[in-house]
């Protein structure tokens, strides 16, 4: 190198020449540099704010000491594969490295301000992370009161007592296609688990297929293949890691004989979105169709969640795989019965289950169930017609989606039967997604339900192995808690391994703690020029928690950092919008009230706009837009800005009250933060604004619900979340805070708002314990031979007896002996306790490993009640068997609409009563 050029700055034709080939010929380089140093700011500005700082900031001569020891060094990445490259060589051969890495390191500080990840502070030589600046908002934010043109924002109380912020590492599974298997390998591991002379294959496809089985699978490898390599969306060039190894365990499992081994299950764990749906689902598809080729009739497998909704997003997502892996075999529009695979949904709310059209080419063209079948039908197209996906209860699909809740009911009805029971060969796949779930109560019931499902899978064919699979996103005793749902020997913990993850970029958590809940006087009119104790002219007002959540959920939803689609290559949604949880149905009505009042009616952001920038708005009252511009020259258009409008408020020449108070939110600039946000709350099921009932749909900014959502909705707009009080539990929270910012590049930003509680003060305190839990934090607890829980599923276990059983007229039992069903048929359901009570006891100490006098107390019980159903309805008075009397009345009111007799005689006792 030149000696005389050592400390010059190079041309614009050298530095253009340097920044090309480090963007673009080094793309992956330049983005792990610029999130380099965006964390390095983050972290400066983390440990500043987390002492007690809220004006964090950080200097940039020390960020570039940073960046010359990391990436200035002889053998850095950064020097050996840019600076020193052939492109680069010889156009800087006459300045130093550390004057070319200072520019570059400029202009990455420059796109991250342009970017709005990084802010300048005051005077341009010290940067403030995006973040941090929202951490100061929060730390300052008052109850703004807005009474009789009252807007002095110093009588206004302080809401929050601190502010902690922790920034997380975002591990992904890699999913680059040069560093892992791919598809094509992933298919030829299949092909060489299944070629040893030692794998026989699973009892159904020997009996159907005989020797040919191989045959037929290799031709489900081919069928797969060309579905990955074709079918899926573009963004899914490879499997990760993990989801090679669970395609080809579960599948080769599926297919070939293990009746030999101990019973299994698996357990699929990885992060939110990591892609662990896919995980399971191509082994089922696969094993679908390799069913379809054997002439295999029946359900194969039942994926359960915990949730509808979850159920409607999980089932449109598997209708867009099934419609493909159909085209392909040019039967996309095949009859349920012919169809390769067939799909259904059950659930009580599943007749108004929406999907996007497969056969349209726009997201907006929905289906909708029919009223007869419940086919799924196009509402454009009359020939758009899905006659294999259905929601009729008793439709034996291939493939079943449904709630636990739902599976439990048909267990024991006459739908179940038809569904499940009906193939001389069972289910072959049981999926609990969400394991993690499944605590206290509800995972004692589920556990039960599974242990009620494999009796009867064992029951139609005793040598059929089921898959028994798990999947969650935040559990820590994966493989004991698997072993003790499903009631296994053992477990396989199908997961990423470190070496197949990586960093790709950083998520934020801020922690505010509210005040005390408090009573405050505030002045209004002449008494705010008065001493406090002659103040005659007060509005009081209550400083509470919820005041404090109120004004942090516009707070944050105005300060975020928005992205709109196309800003950034890859990005083709607006990423703008908030999710809040809080724990209580009551709490969502009224903080999405109190918000929606806050933001439309009283408009509180405006007090907070900074006018200065925007030159003219007028409308934060408090901003002294005018002493900047006081020194302005016309001549030099000067007049047209604020001396704030680059950077913050310098304390020092250019000092502004307002901003150091919080009350001038800076970042509030964009056009999309200037209007009031699009409230709607999500409550029992059903979304609505918070004070009309009717749905938004999708028109909302911000949207507040209970646990309901926490699992499942995977908005591709959502970049913030927050939660109000303590949660929970903190496997639920981390769903919670996953529902934000799923793309791989997002950067989203969680708040939690606690309260006064000692759980919420504990929180605060170990916060840690939510950013970064010990393992022990994500134990699940399960208690699921609890033997209360566990009588009340032995009694619904003998009702599956009687539904899977062919010599037993289980419709019979529930609905009547003939065609018109007029009600229970209880001298039937008495005569078949009596005649099989040693079969239903052999049945139950099967399915629940119960000991014998626990069975016979269960089996006593329900003879009992039954004897109690012969009893008079009304003795003395209507000597009615009380089981005939609501058969009576279940066949009245069928036939006329209303059941007289029924009333007549609650009338008579009620008049008996009053005298």
């Amino acid at each position: 190198m030149s000696s005389q050029n050592q400390t010059e700055i190079p041309g614009t034709n050298q530095l253009e020449v340097l920044w090309e080939e480090f963007t673009k010929e080094h793309e992956t380089l330049h983005k792990r540099i610029r999130a380099q140093t965006q964390r390095e700011i983050d972290e400066r500005c983390k440990k500043e704010l987390n002492a007690g700082n809220y004006d964090a900031a950080v200097a940039l001569t020390n960020i570039f000491d940073w960046f010359r020891e990391n990436h200035l060094a002889d053998d850095s990445v950064f020097v050996t594969e840019v600076l020193e490259s052939d492109a680069v060589f010889m156009e800087t051969l006459d300045y130093s490295r550390e004057r070319l890495g200072m520019q570059i390191f400029e202009r990455l500080i420059e796109e991250l301000n342009n970017r709005d990840e990084l802010i300048y502070v005051s005077d341009r030589q010290r940067v403030r992370s995006r973040v941090a600046e929202i951490a100061r908002y929060f730390a300052l934010v008052r109850q703004r009161i807005d009474v009789d043109g009252l807007t002095d924002y110093g009588f206004a109380p302080n809401l929050v007592k601190m502010v902690k912020l922790d920034i997380i590492d975002r591990n992904q599974p890699i999913l680059d296609p040069d560093r892992t298997p791919g598809f094509g390998q992933t298919l030829r591991q299949v092909n060489r688990r299944i070629s040893g002379d030692d794998v026989e294959p699973a009892v159904e496809l020997d009996e159907t297929l005989g020797s040919d089985w191989r045959e037929v699978v290799r031709e489900t490898v081919e069928v797969m293949g060309e579905f990955f390599e074709k079918g899926l969306p573009d963004d899914f060039e490879t499997m990760a890691q993990y989801q090679t190894d669970a395609f080809v365990d579960l599948y080769v499992d599926s297919v070939t004989d293990s009746t030999d081994q101990p019973e299994r299950s698996q357990v699929i764990t990885a992060s939110t979105g990591g892609g662990k749906t896919e995980a399971f689902l191509f082994p089922t598809l696969a094993y679908c169709h390799t069913a379809w080729r054997a002439g295999i009739s029946g359900n194969k497998a039942v994926l359960t969640y915990p949730r509808q909704d979850l159920c409607n997003n999980q089932f449109e997502r598997l209708v867009d795989y099934v419609f493909t892996i159909n085209e392909q075999a040019n039967e996309a529009h095949a009859s349920f019965q012919g169809a390769p695979i067939s799909v259904g949904i059950q659930h009580g709310s599943r007749g108004s289950v929406e999907i996007e059209c497969p056969f349209c080419d726009d997201d907006e063209t929905k289906m909708e169930p029919d009223d007869d079948e419940g086919h799924f039908v196009c509402s454009r197209h009359d020939d758009h017609q899905l006659d294999w996906a259905t929601t009729d209860r008793a439709a034996p699909a291939d493939i079943i989606i449904t709630t636990q809740d739902s599976l439990h009911v048909r267990l024991m009805d006459r739908y179940g039967n038809d569904a499940f029971w009906q193939s001389p060969y069972p289910t072959k796949f049981l999926v609990l997604d969400e394991v993690h779930v499944y605590t206290e109560q509800s995972g004692m019931h589920v556990s039960n339900v599974v242990r009620r499902f494999k009796q009867g899978v064992r029951h139609k064919e005793s040598r059929q192995t089921p898959m028994l699979v798990a999947s969650s996103a935040t559990i820590h005793n994966a493989i004991d808690f698997t072993k003790r749902i499903f009631d296994t020997d053992e477990a396989e913990h199908i997961h990423p391994s470190e070496e197949d993850t990586e960093r790709l970029g950083s998520e934020y958590m801020l922690f505010v703690k509210a005040t005390e809940p408090r009573d405050v006087a505030i002045p209004v009119g002449d008494s705010v020029f008065k001493p406090r104790d002659q103040w005659d002219d007060l509005e009081r007002t209550t400083a509470s928690n919820l005041s404090c959540m109120i004004q942090i959920a516009f707070a944050f939803y105005h300060t975020m950092r928005k992205e709109a689609a196309g800003s950034r290559p890859g990005l083709d949604v607006d990423k703008d919008r908030i999710l809040g949880f809080v724990d209580s149905i009551d709490s969502v009505g009224r903080l999405g009230s109190n918000v929606e009042d806050a933001e439309r009616e009283r408009e509180l952001f405006r007090l907070r706009r900074p006018d200065a920038f925007l030159d003219g708005e007028g409308t934060n009252p408090d901003c002294p837009s005018a002493k900047f511009r006081e020194g302005a020259d016309p001549e030099l258009g000067e007049l047209e800005s604020a001396v704030c409008e680059q950077v913050t408020p310098n304390p020092h020449l250019n000092a502004c009250s307002v901003y150091e108070d919080g009350e001038c939110w800076w970042t509030m600039r964009d056009v999309m933060d200037l209007q009031p946000m699009d409230m709607a709350i999500h409550k029992s099921g059903k979304r609505q604004r918070p004070t009309d009932p009717r749905d938004p749909g999708d028109n909302w900014d911000q949207l507040i619900a209970t646990s309901a959502l926490e699992v499942g909705f995977d908005h591709p707009s959502i970049i913030g979340t927050f939660q109000y009080r303590a949660p929970m539990s903190v496997p639920s929270f981390l769903q919670r805070k996953g529902r934000g910012g799923r793309d791989a590049e997002d950067k989203p930003v969680t708040v939690v708002v606690l309260g006064s509680t000692s759980t919420d003060s504990f929180y605060f305190h170990h916060s840690e314990n939510l950013s970064n839990p010990r393992d022990e934090h994500l134990e699940v607890p399960l208690d699921e031979k609890n033997q209360f829980v566990r009588a009340e599923h032995m009694t619904a276990a003998i009702f599956d007896y009687f539904s899977v059983h062919d010599t037993v007229d289980s419709t019979r039992i529930y609905r009547g002996w003939n065609s018109n069903y007029e009600g229970p048929d209880f001298d039937y359901l008495e005569q078949e306790l009596n005649r099989r009570r040693d079969d239903l006891r052999e049945w139950l100490v099967s399915a629940f490993d119960a000991d014998e006098s626990g069975v016979e107390r269960v089996l006593d019980e329900l003879d009992e009640y039954v004897d109690l159903l012969d009893e008079p309805i009304a003795p003395g008075q209507d000597e009615t068997a009380f089981w005939k009397a609501f058969s009576d009345a279940v066949g009245e009111a069928k036939a006329t609409g209303s059941s007289t007799h029924i009333d007549e005689l609650a009338d008579e006792l009620r008049g008996d009563a009053d005298e």
